[in-house]
């Protein structure tokens, strides 16, 4: 988690200071279940409460889609934004002066860096905005969106303005008159933030602005903001036949296309009340739409929709209505979408326009309550891609209409849910007239595609935990065990290693004390919940009941049940290395080995006759 430059002592009054259950209701409804509070979760789709906060713990855990944190990251997961920003807003709230510490040179730079370029593109921006409002030379700009049906109100609300065609209006402007009127913009900064273009630098001298001219020209330019409504970049539509159409800001140090939705920050609000986003390919349906009232709604950059897009806009709604062209560039778009929302917990419509609208001329044509329907009425991303494929395959061959529909079966695969598979496969049959059993056939003789390495993880963190492993680790989250208790817990003996690095700082903590006395376990939970790895196990274990009456005996048949599989484990181990040994003729490496292995199975047998045998069942924690 990026601290940035604030202190770790005013991160922690801060933390200390907060009501995380105050701070969650704020957003969310809660209501009181023993000594914990639940709702339904913000980060996925649920009908049954399963999100839980802890006002002793200061955290919150999802038992359904295993979310979770400290007030710190729900505040980043709900608003999107950065750690230091959430930091610092939490701390004005609670009258905490956040003061940032010395940072490194590099990191220095890299802030700085940053807080230059914001500066500057609001620079660029105003520039744009008077010059469309005052330059007798934007007059087709401004003609052109009185075309479009843009009112004044709504230019000044986005900003809207104009690049002037000149080579260098821009660049001349801000090279002259920088911060406060004190001299002028850097040209390293103009071109850092995209905002000019190096000629040829033959001859040139390094900075010379002379070797540079605008990137935006004759456009009607649109500014692209954060979270935070800072600009990080721009769009520009040309107003003649030139191209491309439409001409973004590149990456930059403060701009990510392919992670940015236009319109976001003001859609915000509107996507919170309505329950869902609606996605549009371009900059003026979005903007039309929020002019007609219809606030919940983001454009693309002109791009297709990324994975990070979609980790966006989980942050904000599980319900999602994308508008496609019904034509076969459509199907083909909205295939790639499939591809990417299979799995993701979101529910996603697609709406089609008539022929010849896009979604600025239907509503401006047709009127909201007339969008409002189609919004309503569109199918599931599912059923408008096999519809669509099948309208486009009707007019191909036998053998494209087989391969679209192995396309389907193939993004099916990546469904990880068996009953949302079966249930889609079932759809997929009844949608193009076949039998079940036949589709079910053709899509098991598919070739299995091998989980990604971005998978392999949350395969993990919905592994089950061995039954003996998650009592110990919920006694140690829930306080119970004595500091003789502790003493007794190595890390080498837990096999999960979730668990296994749990074990690892709680070990740590003591240490640092001295080695004595009990484990801290407010401080383990504070830096284990953080954990990329045993964070999710912490918190559903630490939010979770203590179902043991007798925590002692659970400890003890616990602990023995964990160092009886861990014997096991070195039998096995022993008895294989030890055979190697005897077949190749190492007799002092095999004797050595055998002793080694009487003195495990004497261990074992002591054990086993020290009291009732081990546990043996797998836990059934939802991590």
């Amino acid at each position: 988690m990026d601290r940035g430059l604030i202190p770790e002592d005013v991160i922690n009054r801060i933390r200390d200071r907060a009501d995380i259950v105050e701070v969650i209701q704020a957003h969310l409804s809660l209501s009181k279940a023993g000594q914990h509070y639940k709702g339904l979760c913000p980060f996925h789709s649920e009908k049954t409460p399963s999100f839980t906060v802890s006002p002793s713990r200061q955290m919150f855990h999802c038992f359904g889609c295993g979310e979770g944190g400290n007030v710190f990251t729900f505040l980043m997961k709900i608003e999107g934004a950065s750690f230091p920003t959430v930091v610092r807003a939490l701390g004005e709230k609670l009258g905490i002066r956040v003061e940032e510490a010395p940072a490194s040179p590099a990191a220095k730079q890299r802030a700085e860096q940053a807080e230059r370029l914001v500066a500057l593109n609001r620079a660029a921006a105003d520039f744009f905005h008077r010059t469309l409002l005052d330059d007798p030379a934007a007059e087709p700009a401004r003609a052109y969106l009185r075309d479009r049906g843009i009112t004044a109100e709504t230019i000044e609300r986005f900003g809207i303005g104009y690049a002037p065609q000149s080579w260098d209006g821009l660049l001349k402007t801000l090279s002259q008159a920088g911060k406060g009127g004190k001299g002028g913009w850097a040209t390293e900064d103009l071109a850092a933030a995209g905002l000019i273009v190096a000629r040829d630098q033959t001859g040139k001298k390094p900075g010379d602005a002379s070797g540079y001219y605008d990137r935006f020209r004759g456009r009607v330019m649109l500014s692209i903001r954060d979270l935070q409504k800072r600009i990080i970049g721009f769009g520009g539509r040309v107003l003649d036949d030139g191209v491309p159409k439409y001409l973004n800001s590149p990456e930059t140090p403060l701009f990510r296309k392919g992670r940015t939705l236009y319109a976001l920050e003001s859609a915000r609000e509107g996507i919170a009340r309505e329950d869902q986003v609606v996605i549009v390919e371009g900059y003026f349906d979005a903007i039309a739409l929020h002019q007609a009232g219809l606030t919940n709604v983001v454009a693309t950059l002109g791009t297709a929709l990324t994975p990070e897009h979609i980790e966006v806009v989980r942050r904000f709604t599980r319900r999602v209505v994308l508008l496609f062209d019904p034509d076969a560039a459509g199907v083909r778009a909205a295939l790639r979408t499939l591809d990417l929302f299979l799995g993701a917990g979101l529910s996603v419509q697609v709406g089609s326009l008539p022929a010849g609208d896009d979604p600025d001329t239907f509503i401006r044509s047709r009127g909201v309550e007339a969008f409002t329907m189609l919004v309503q009425k569109a199918p599931s991303l599912l059923d408008f891609t096999v519809a669509g494929s099948l309208t486009t395959d009707r007019r191909g061959s036998v053998e494209e209409r087989v391969r679209c529909v192995e396309e389907i079966l193939g993004l099916l695969q990546k469904l990880s849910n068996p009953v949302e598979k079966a249930a889609a496969i079932r759809h997929v049959a009844d949608r193009l007239g076949m039998e079940e059993k036949v589709l079910l056939e053709r899509y098991r003789s598919l070739p299995r595609k091998a989980a990604s390495a971005d998978e392999a993880p949350a395969a993990q963190a919905e592994a089950p935990l061995p039954k003996d492993e998650e009592v110990l680790a919920r006694l140690l989250l829930h306080e119970k065990l004595a500091p003789e208790m502790a003493a007794q817990l190595a890390a080498a003996d837990f096999t999960d290693p979730r668990v296994r690095q749990l074990i690892v700082f709680a070990l740590e903590g003591r240490d640092a004390q001295g080695g004595q006395g009990a484990i801290v376990v407010n401080e383990l939970i504070a830096r284990a919940q953080e954990d990329a790895l045993c964070g999710s196990i912490v918190r559903a274990l630490s939010l979770s009941e203590m179902p043991y009456d007798d925590t002692g005996a659970a400890f003890r048949e616990s602990l023995k049940a964990l160092k009886l599989r861990r014997l096991a484990d070195e039998i096995q181990e022993t008895k294989t290395a030890q055979a190697a040994a005897g077949r190749a003729g190492h007799a002092e490496t095999a004797r050595t080995l055998l002793l080694r292995l009487n003195a495990l199975q004497q261990e074992k047998q002591r054990l086993l006759g020290a009291g009732p045998l081990p546990l043996t069942e797998v836990g059934s924690v939802n991590a």
